[in-house]
């Protein structure tokens, strides 16, 4: 397939998915959720697929490189700190919730969302670090 129909596609998909999300939480409604949910995980295949192919046809325009190697390394060193502060901020919002469970039973549930985000994002940094330092040696 030509890298501009697969941008296409993946265009209209991701614009599917992200109308599906935004009215399933409107109108509180777990079907249109699920659907968004299911868009997103075939969106990722050709994604991950034709990955090198999408990211050249946005880092060039009219035969013009509009992105090079220093701001993927820019944008690659201010990811990481401000992964980290989103998962210490969730971790430590949790804590405070829990802590106070006595004092503001009515915020109890709330431990349950931010204990989640810390979980995936540490399995998230470990299963790619772990990727990371076995594809490029560490």
């Amino acid at each position: 397939m030509k890298t501009k129909l697969i941008v296409i596609l993946l265009g209209i998909l991701s614009s599917l998915t992200t109308l599906s999300w935004a009215l399933g939480l409107i109108l509180a409604n777990i079907n249109l959720f699920l659907i968004s949910m299911i868009l997103l995980a075939i969106s990722i295949i050709p994604t991950i697929k034709y990955y090198k192919n999408i990211s050249e046809f946005f880092k060039s325009k009219n035969g013009e490189v509009v992105a090079d190697e220093r701001k993927e390394h820019i944008e690659g060193k201010a990811a990481l700190p401000a992964f980290a502060i989103m998962l210490v901020i969730s971790i430590y919002s949790g804590i405070a919730i829990f802590t106070l469970r006595n004092t503001y039973p009515q915020y109890s549930l709330l431990i349950y969302p931010f204990f989640i985000i810390a979980t995936i994002g540490f399995t998230t940094y470990t299963i790619s670090n772990a990727y990371y330092k076995r594809k490029y040696g560490s």
